[in-house]
């Protein structure tokens, strides 16, 4: 489980600080916020409309 923190916390430093992610860092840090952001938008409203 620490590992798995570990990793996340070097995706997020290399998606936002350092800039040079790779495609699977960027799919990680993608989903973990897309997922919270949908339940959001499922839970207390709807979903834009474009």
């Amino acid at each position: 489980m620490k590992a798995r923190f570990e990793i996340l916390k070097k995706d997020l430093y290399n998606v936002f600080v350092m800039g040079n992610a790779d495609d699977r860092q960027l799919y990680r840090i993608y989903l973990l916020i897309a997922i919270p952001v949908f339940m959001v938008f499922a839970m207390f409203g709807t979903f834009p409309k474009y």
